[in-house]
């Protein structure tokens, strides 16, 4: 392999478990709750793609015009409480391979997200957004899109994503998946999710990052 892409939401920042309190949180202000696990399965969708999807143990769907009001609230708690995935910094500092992320979320999300968790300089010039392509994960679009920019041909990408929708993305990329399962937010069940989907390799912390990567080449 000859360079990294990374998910960002729960592969290089807490983030996802500050979403799920976000939507908890704006869902019970309208009077839905949502099922944990009804969560997991939106898991690398965009905002829009999980408005669209999520519905409340009611059966409702948040209205339309609540979206910018769990904007607000996802990116308050971003500010309060996003910490980088325990070890990724020491990773990300040792790598001799060229990286980006490609996010579903959008790209003032996704550089709120790493300048707190102090890992936004790692990214300069290197972040990617669905916003930027025409279909998010699980279409391959965003890594595709990221691959091209960074100058790599895709077969020779490694992708850390900690989503079934980014899992599928990625091997339909051509790229070489790798399922991240130490953000604190999927139940032991997901591992077996990400291998189905197409994971080549599992992790739990970032220590058994540099081994695969070297196992990929």
């Amino acid at each position: 392999m000859t360079a990294i892409i990374f998910d960002c939401d729960g592969v290089l920042v807490n983030t996802e478990i500050l979403s799920a309190r976000a939507y908890r949180n704006v869902y019970a202000r309208h009077g839905l709750t949502v099922d944990p696990e009804a969560f997991q399965k939106v898991l690398g969708l965009k905002q829009g793609d999980i408005l669209k999807t999520l519905r409340g143990s009611e059966g409702g769907l948040l209205p339309a015009e609540a979206e910018s009001e769990l904007t607000t609230e996802i990116l308050d708690l971003i500010r309060a409480h996003v910490e980088a995935t325990p070890g990724i910094a020491d990773v990300l500092r040792g790598l001799q391979l060229p990286f980006c992320v490609a996010s579903s979320s959008d790209v003032a999300r996704i550089r709120l997200s790493l300048e707190t968790a102090g890992l936004l300089p790692r990214f300069e010039g290197r972040v990617f957004s669905s916003s930027m392509v025409k279909n998010g994960k699980p279409a391959p679009d965003l890594f595709l899109f990221a691959a091209e920019s960074l100058g790599v041909p895709p077969a020779e990408c490694i992708v850390f994503e900690d989503s079934v929708a980014g899992i599928v993305a990625a091997q339909a990329a051509g790229m070489y998946p790798v399922g991240y399962l130490g953000g604190g937010h999927l139940p032991p069940s997901h591992a077996e999710l990400l291998r189905a989907a197409g994971a080549r390799a599992l992790i739990e912390h970032w220590d058994e990052a540099l081994p695969v990567i070297s196992a990929s080449t």
